[in-house]
């Protein structure tokens, strides 16, 4: 293959090198607070890894009563109704976040989107397809593909499908999140293609 295009681009590719593993240079500070600094350091650490897990289920199960509230507005309006602001008081004091859903969906494999497809039809779902060479046929025909360029017409029809390679991967239809009364119950729609969601000015108010 010396002299095609494969071979330049290939020549002109940067080599990746491993470094080997160094052993860690210990050095003894004779600072008197770095012991104490480093222990309150630790346990800062490991106090936010708790409290980022405890954050987490809340912001999950607020999520849901808000996800749910969004819903019963949208069934009863027919329409989406975008960001919301979800409350609850406790005497003069007001609880408040805005649920903000989104037009972005979780992914879903080929079989996934053939089963949204009959479900709801073939505009819930996008496909899109990327070509790549097939890096066995391009050691076989390296020199030939580079002569293409010039018309050339060198490859055998047997290998002719096998030289391009193609993946789909699929995804929720853009707009999908205007469109959920369409499909149905939208509580149903927004189990089945799960839209991103969040949570933001998560806040206390003192009356």
């Amino acid at each position: 293959m010396a002299g095609n295009l494969f071979s330049k681009a290939k020549a002109t590719a940067a080599t990746k090198t491993t470094k080997a593993k160094d052993e860690k240079v210990r050095v003894t500070v004779k600072d008197g607070d770095f012991f104490s600094k480093v222990q309150m350091l630790e346990m800062l650490q490991d106090n936010m890894k708790r409290d980022k897990a405890k954050a987490d289920m809340l912001a999950d199960e607020i999520k849901d009563t808000s996800k749910s509230e969004w819903v019963k507005l949208y069934e009863k309006t027919g329409k989406n109704p975008g960001s919301i602001m979800i409350e609850a008081k406790s005497g003069e004091d007001v609880a408040q976040t805005m649920f903000v859903p989104s037009d972005k969906y979780i992914s879903i494999n080929a079989e996934r989107a053939e089963s949204l497809t009959e479900k709801f039809g073939a505009e819930i779902v996008e496909e899109k397809t990327t070509f790549s060479f097939d890096n066995d046929m391009i050691e076989k025909y390296g020199e030939v593909i580079s002569r293409m360029i010039e018309e050339s017409n060198e490859i055998d029809e047997d290998d002719k499908g096998k030289i391009i390679k193609a993946v789909a991967a699929f995804s929720i239809a853009k707009g999908t999140i205007d469109k959920m009364k369409t499909y149905g119950p939208v509580s149903e729609i927004m189990e089945e293609v799960k839209p991103v969601v969040a949570l933001k000015n998560v806040e206390i108010i003192k009356g």
